[in-house]
């Protein structure tokens, strides 16, 4: 993923985590706030899922899985995305398929579809 749909500093999380929406799945929570600026989307892999190895794992497949979705995704929008215990079991496919699941029930995607 780019460096520009990158979400950086203490300060922004902590604003879209107190401010922002949350929509809590079985395997994520989709934490998301308005912005004046473009996307960006940030991602917390906390020490309960596993070791670095199995964190950065989880880390890469939801940055990947959040990139392929990035063109159908709402502008003007910061996203937080917290993994949870069951996210381990998941492989990439799931892992999109519930991003998607969650960005549409947030009305936060648009359909490739709806976008002709």
């Amino acid at each position: 993923m780019q460096k520009k749909y990158r979400l950086k500093g203490r300060k922004v999380f902590n604003y879209i985590l107190n401010k922002g929406k949350t929509l809590p799945t079985k395997t994520f929570v989709l934490v998301y706030s308005p912005s004046k600026y473009s996307s960006k989307v940030g991602f917390i892999v906390s020490k309960k899922i596993g070791k670095a190895v199995v964190r950065n794992k989880i880390r890469r497949r939801l940055r990947e899985s959040f990139r392929l979705l990035i063109p159908n995704v709402q502008n003007n929008i910061n996203y937080i995305i917290i993994a949870r215990p069951g996210i381990v079991d998941l492989n990439f496919n799931e892992i999109t398929k519930n991003l998607k699941w969650a960005l549409t029930k947030a009305n936060l995607y648009k359909n490739e579809k709806d976008s002709d």
